[in-house]
């Protein structure tokens, strides 16, 4: 299964799904789940609302929800250069 073919699970509405896209960095070898940035999607989110808003709606409407199988999976970005 390819991540074209994998269903997405953040947004109710076409125009949702497509808003989150761009928050996809890839795809689990094990179980084909799609795999998210954390930091993308907050930036994502706080384009509508304060970056405080957006972390505590990330927080308590995407992060907790189960959706099967296939709950993706929310990968927060890690900077190793200190």
């Amino acid at each position: 299964m390819t991540i074209s073919e994998s269903p997405l699970f953040i947004g109710g509405s076409k125009e949702e799904v497509d808003r989150f896209k761009a928050a996809i960095i890839g795809q689990s070898d094990l179980d084909d789940r799609i795999v998210y940035s954390v930091n993308k999607i907050i930036d994502i989110l706080s384009e509508d609302m304060t970056r405080k808003e957006a972390i505590e709606f990330y927080e308590y409407n995407i992060l907790g929800i189960y959706v099967g199988e296939m709950t993706p999976i929310y990968v927060s970005d890690y900077d190793n250069r200190d």
